[in-house]
C-alpha cells in the first residue's frame, strides 16, 4: 500500500468514526506531551515530574487521617487557578501566605471547574476554601448507591464541560445490591466487579473526545487502605479491586509521619510524605515530604504547606546552598542553623526573590528532561 493510499484510508477511518481516531503520533499535540498541572506544593510538584498529569487518572491512597483529601483539595485548587480556555495561570500563587495575584492570561479568562464527588458525606466548604480552593466553581455529586454515582460522573466526563473529578473515595463507593439486600447475605467480589466497570466507563469517556481535542477531564481518584486477611504476600490492600491501579498514571501513598506542635504543645498540623508507586508519566518510586499547617503559624497561614522548607531541602541536597553539619548559609554573612530555620529564612516576604531564584534553579535540576519546562508552566 503506498503512502498515498494509507493517507486515504486514515481519513476514512477518520470520517466513519468522527474526529481524529487514527493520526501519525508525530505532530498530534494532544499526545506530543503530557500536560501537567503544578500543584503548589512543591516537593510534590518535583517528585510526580512537574504535578498532576492532566487528561489522565490518579490514585491516591492511605490510612485515616494521612492527608489523600487534602492534598486531592490543594490539586483541586490548582486547576481553578488555571484557564480552561488557555491552559495559563489566572492567578500567581503564594502558598506560604495563602494568597492570589490576577494575572491577565487570556482576553477571555474563565477557572477550570471541578467536580467532587462527596461518596464519603465529608465535603465542607468552610474546610475546602481553607485549603485554596474556588467553591464557586466547584460541583459535588452526592447520590445514594455508587451505580447512580458512576453515570452521573461518566456523564460529566463526556460533556467536555468538567475539568477534573475527583471521587472521595473509592471504598465508600456502595453497590446497590449491598444496600437493597440484607446485611447478612454475603456479596463477593460485588465492589471490585463494580469499580472495574466504572474505571472502562470513565476510561472510555476521556477516549471518548478524540485526539484533536487538547484538554479532557481529568480523575483523581481517593482510595483507603485495608489489612489483607491472608497470611501471605503483602498484608496491605484496597478496595475497588485491582482494575484500578491498571488504570491509573500516577498510584500515591499517603502516610502521616508526625504531629506538628507548637511552642505550647499545641498541635498546628501534621507532617507526611507521598510515596509514588507508581508512575507512567516520570520516575516513580520517588518520595515527597510535605508538612501541612491547619491554624497560623510564623509565616505560615492556615492550609498552607511548608513551601519555602521543601526549596530549601532540594537547595541543600543540590549544593545550591552551602551546608556544614547543622549549619546553612543562605547569602553573604548570613548563616542559620537547622532545616526549619531556612525554612522560616525563606518564607518572609522580604526574601521572596532568593526563594523564587531557588525554585527556578531547582525545577530546572529536577524537570529539565522535560524540555525546560519552567516553574508553574502548564506545559
Amino acid at each position: 500500500m503506498s503512502v498515498a493510499d494509507f493517507n486515504k484510508l486514515l481519513d476514512g477511518i477518520n470520517k466513519q468514526y468522527g474526529g481524529q481516531r487514527i493520526v501519525r503520533a508525530k505532530g498530534c499535540k494532544s499526545i506530543e506531551r503530557i500536560r501537567r498541572l503544578p500543584t503548589g506544593m512543591f516537593a510534590y510538584d518535583l517528585m510526580s515530574g512537574g504535578g498532576t498529569p492532566m487528561g489522565r487518572m490518579t490514585v491516591y491512597k492511605g490510612g485515616e487521617s494521612a492527608g489523600k483529601t487534602a492534598l486531592a483539595i490543594k490539586s483541586a485548587a490548582a486547576f481553578q487557578r488555571t484557564c480552561r480556555n488557555c491552559l495559563k495561570p489566572i492567578y500567581e500563587w503564594d502558598e506560604i501566605h495563602m494568597t492570589k495575584t490576577p494575572i491577565r492570561c487570556c482576553k477571555s479568562p474563565e477557572p477550570m471547574r471541578v467536580v467532587w464527588f462527596d461518596a464519603e458525606n465529608s465535603w465542607e466548604n468552610f474546610w475546602s476554601e481553607r485549603l485554596g480552593m474556588d467553591t464557586a466553581n466547584t460541583f459535588v455529586i452526592k447520590t445514594e448507591f455508587a451505580e447512580q454515582g458512576i453515570d452521573v460522573a461518566d456523564s460529566v466526563i463526556r460533556s467536555g464541560e468538567c475539568d477534573l473529578l475527583v471521587v472521595d473515595s473509592v471504598a465508600a463507593l456502595t453497590p446497590s445490591v449491598e444496600i437493597e439486600q440484607s446485611s447478612e447475605k454475603q456479596q463477593m467480589g460485588v465492589h471490585a466487579r463494580l469499580m472495574n466497570k466504572a474505571m472502562r466507563k470513565w476510561t472510555s469517556a476521556q477516549n471518548a473526545p478524540g485526539l484533536d481535542v487538547p484538554l479532557i477531564c481529568t480523575v483523581i481518584l481517593i482510595n483507603q487502605v485495608r489489612q489483607n486477611l491472608s497470611g501471605y504476600g503483602s498484608p496491605e490492600t484496597t478496595p475497588g479491586g485491582k482494575g484500578i491501579g491498571f488504570h491509573a498514571s500516577i498510584i500515591g501513598k499517603a502516610k502521616r509521619t508526625d504531629t506538628l506542635l507548637d511552642a505550647s504543645e499545641r498541635p498546628i498540623g501534621h507532617a507526611l510524605e507521598m510515596y509514588f508507586e507508581k508512575n507512567k508519566t516520570s520516575p516513580p518510586r520517588r518520595t515527597a515530604a510535605i508538612k501541612l499547617f491547619f491554624v497560623d503559624h510564623g509565616e505560615q497561614a492556615p492550609g498552607s504547606t511548608d513551601y519555602a522548607e521543601q526549596v530549601g531541602r532540594y537547595a541543600s541536597f543540590w549544593n545550591l546552598i552551602q551546608q556544614s553539619g547543622s549549619w546553612f548559609e543562605l547569602a553573604k554573612d548570613v548563616k542559620v542553623q537547622g532545616i526549619d530555620k531556612v525554612g522560616q529564612y525563606l518564607a518572609e516576604k522580604e526574601h521572596a526573590p532568593l526563594l523564587k531564584k531557588l525554585a527556578a534553579e531547582i525545577w530546572k535540576l529536577e524537570l529539565g528532561w522535560r524540555d525546560g519546562t519552567a516553574l508553574d508552566e502548564t506545559a
